[in-house]
């Protein structure tokens, strides 16, 4: 997948969600949880940035 193609996906993901928590464990590492449990991990250590979402579904 190329950069324009992932901006797409993430922009889908995460279309109106809102934030209800930002943690950073480290000095390159983000995690931003939403309010229906869905992350976005976002790690810069590399020569690039990689971002991953988890699923939020709820019970």
């Amino acid at each position: 997948m190329d950069l324009e193609e992932e901006t797409v996906e993430l922009t889908k993901l995460l279309s109106g969600k809102t934030v209800i928590h930002v943690w950073r464990f480290r000095a390159a590492e983000v995690l931003i949880e939403f309010t229906d449990g869905t992350r976005l991990f976002v790690d810069a250590r590399s020569d690039a940035i990689e971002c991953s979402v988890t699923d939020g579904i709820s019970d």
